[in-house]
């Protein structure tokens, strides 16, 4: 029990002692506006980041809009490519039959003599 005693003792002495340091502090008129003052002084810089990041967040969204708008916009054009099939596009190509003509067939193909 008295090492209790003791430690609150030490307590209720360093408290004392700490009330006797500080100086009896009674708020005038100008204490709420200066307190205030200093909170907005330090409010200024994170919301300056803050707003700022806002703005280029907004501007990046608005130009995705935009551009994806246009995307949309841009008429299509239907190719020829997309529309028929793999034997109809190489019926349709010259190059195709020229590049047969002048290549023999294949040693598989050609029958033995």
């Amino acid at each position: 029990m008295s090492s209790n005693q003791n430690r609150e003792e030490r307590l209720n002495a360093l408290f004392a002692a700490y009330r006797e340091e500080l100086l009896d502090f009674e708020g005038g008129v100008e204490f709420m506006p200066g307190l205030w003052k200093k909170i907005e002084a330090r409010r200024s810089q994170s919301s300056l980041w803050s707003s700022w990041s806002q703005r280029v967040v907004a501007g990046a969204c608005c130009t995705g809009v935009v551009l994806m708008g246009l995307s949309m916009w841009s008429p299509v054009q239907q190719s020829v490519y997309y529309e028929s099939s793999y034997v109809e596009s190489l019926d349709d190509n010259e190059d195709v039959v020229v590049m047969a003509a002048l290549h023999p067939a294949s040693p598989l193909e050609t029958p033995n003599e």
